[in-house]
């Protein structure tokens, strides 16, 4: 078996520092030589491998949707419990409190993109989250959120409006994740700019 990560027009790749780096011949794509090796680099760089899906290039044309073997899994009420505490009850991407019998299991990475129904891809998330996000990234989610609102608040906001926002978005940061404070880092920067 040999498995590559491939967007339909690149493939992932390592130089030789070992640094991510996408190719357009997929002779120089990596081999992951398994599907969780390949869902492990999608896991570890989640902003570069965005898009990407594995396939197996062993046969001849590889279709990507036969590929995808993970299924939906019903899920246990003691692994909904597990899943429900990760996160003490809170939606993963909006951070409001969802009550248990209401919340929602939601994949970071996409079933239909690779992933998994282990422990570490599932969160707990309101229905709203969970049905905005789909099947894309959650960094997509938060970037298509920011366009969203940069458009209606450049169109509509006036000057207040726009330092009242990004006061709370700067005060809304967490070091903890960085890839979704890069994103209200940019906003505010954004909304700074329409101000000035």
């Amino acid at each position: 078996m040999s498995i590559v990560l491939t967007n339909g027009k690149y493939y992932i790749a390592h130089d030789a520092t070992g640094t991510v780096i996408k190719v357009s011949d997929i002779s120089k794509a990596q081999d992951f030589h398994t599907v969780e090796r390949a869902i492990r680099q999608k896991n570890k760089s989640p902003k570069k491998c965005a898009g990407y899906y594995w396939i197996d290039t062993t046969g001849a044309e590889s279709d990507p949707i036969q590929n995808m073997t993970t299924k939906r899994k019903n899920f246990s009420v003691n692994d909904r419990m597990k899943i429900y505490r990760k996160t003490e009850g809170h939606c993963y991407l909006c951070g409001e409190f969802v009550d248990f019998d209401s919340f929602e299991i939601e994949h970071k990475v996409p079933l239909s993109k690779g992933g998994t129904n282990d422990f570490s891809n599932t969160f707990c998330s309101c229905h709203i989250c969970n049905t905005m996000k789909n099947s894309i990234y959650p960094e997509e989610l938060m970037e298509k959120i920011a366009k969203i609102f940069m458009y209606q608040v450049t169109q509509k906001g006036n000057y207040h409006t726009k330092l009242f926002v990004v006061r709370k978005i700067m005060k809304s940061i967490n070091t903890e994740n960085r890839s979704i404070d890069g994103i209200k880092v940019k906003l505010a920067c954004k909304l700074i700019e329409s101000v000035e």
